[in-house]
C-alpha cells in the first residue's frame, strides 16, 4: 500500500513538472535534443571567433538578485547588475574553467549522498544499473570512492546508457530513467547522480545554460549537468554533452537542485526564474 501511494505521488509530481517545463520549450527545437531548449543568443559585431577562455556576456534574467546569488557559488565568474530600458541585466565575465568556490559542509555532503524521492538509487532498477557500471569498468565498489577517474567513467557510461535521447520526458526520477533509458539532459544528470550516490560519492544536479562554440557558430541551450565531490573538490560530469566536438563550452549555472523531496517541482521554479531570457556575447565596453 505504501509503495502504491509513493508511485501515485510521483505521478502527480511528474505532471506538475511537465507543466512547468513548458516554460523551457522552444517550438523549433528538435525533440531528440539532450538539452532543455534553445536560448536566444546575440553576438556583438566586434566579437570575433574563436572565443577566448574568458568571455563577456550581457544576460537578461527575470530574477537578477537570485541569479547572482547562485553564481556566487563558483569561481571563474564575475557578475554585476545594470539597468537597460527599465529591465535588469547581468554583466557577466565567464571562464570556460568554472569551478565551485566553496567547500560544502559535512551536512551538505551527507545530503548529496542520500537516497531521495528524486535520486532514488535504492530502487532495484537503479541498483541493476550500478552493477552494470561496476562490471563494465571492472571496478570494486569499495575502491570507487578513492578514484577521481570514476567521474569520467560515470560520464562515459551514462552517455551510452541513454539509448533514446528525447526531449519529451520533462524531469524523471532516477529509477524511471534506469528503466526507460530515455530522456534529455535532466535524465542523464539525475541517473548519473544516482549512480554516484550508490557508490557513496556525493553528487548534485545543476541546472543552467551551456554556451557551445563550434567552428563558425555560438549557441546557448538550457541544460542540466552534475558535480561530484572527489578528492576534496567538485568535478563536473556532463553525460549529455560527452563526445561533443565543440571548440569550447561555457557553463552558466542557474540553480543547484537541493530540494529532492515531494516538493521538488516547486524548487525547480527557482531555476526557471534564474534562467537567461536572452544572452549577448560582447567585447569590452
Amino acid at each position: 500500500m505504501k509503495l502504491r501511494h509513493l508511485k501515485s505521488l510521483k505521478s502527480l509530481c511528474t505532471i506538475t513538472v511537465m507543466l512547468s517545463s513548458l516554460l523551457f520549450s522552444h517550438a523549433g527545437y528538435a525533440q531528440s535534443s539532450p538539452y532543455f531548449a534553445h536560448i536566444p543568443l546575440i553576438i556583438s559585431e566586434e566579437v570575433s571567433l574563436p572565443l577566448h577562455q574568458q568571455i563577456l556576456l550581457d544576460v537578461r534574467v527575470y530574477a537578477p538578485d537570485s541569479a547572482t546569488a547562485v553564481l556566487s557559488n563558483w569561481r571563474g565568474i564575475a557578475v554585476s547588475q545594470q539597468k537597460d530600458n527599465e529591465s535588469s541585466l547581468l554583466s557577466i565575465s565567464l571562464s570556460d574553467s568554472l569551478e565551485s568556490a566553496s567547500e560544502p559542509t559535512p551536512e551538505a555532503l551527507a545530503n548529496y549522498k542520500a537516497n531521495t524521492f528524486v535520486i532514488d538509487f535504492e530502487e532495484d532498477s537503479v541498483q541493476r544499473v550500478v552493477a552494470e557500471f561496476l562490471t563494465e569498468y571492472s571496478r570494486e565498489q569499495a575502491e570507487v570512492h578513492n578514484s577521481v577517474s570514476v567521474a569520467d567513467d560515470i560520464e562515459k557510461f551514462m552517455a551510452s546508457y541513454i539509448s533514446q535521447p528525447s526531449y519529451i520526458h520533462s524531469f524523471s526520477f532516477a529509477s524511471t530513467v534506469a528503466k526507460s533509458k530515455s530522456g534529455d539532459c535532466t535524465e542523464y544528470s539525475v541517473l548519473a547522480a544516482a549512480i554516484a550516490r550508490a557508490l557513496a560519492i556525493p553528487a548534485r544536479v545543476i541546472i543552467g545554460t551551456v554556451i557551445v562554440e563550434d567552428e563558425d557558430t555560438i549557441e546557448a541551450y538550457g541544460h542540466a549537468w552534475n558535480e561530484v565531490w572527489l578528492d576534496g573538490r567538485w568535478h563536473r560530469i556532463d553525460a549529455a554533452m560527452h563526445g561533443t566536438k565543440a571548440l569550447k563550452m561555457f557553463y552558466l549555472p542557474a540553480h543547484i537542485v537541493d530540494n529532492e523531496g515531494l516538493g521538488y517541482a516547486l524548487g525547480l521554479s527557482n531555476a526557471i526564474l534564474n534562467m537567461p531570457e536572452r544572452i549577448t556575447v560582447r567585447s569590452e565596453r
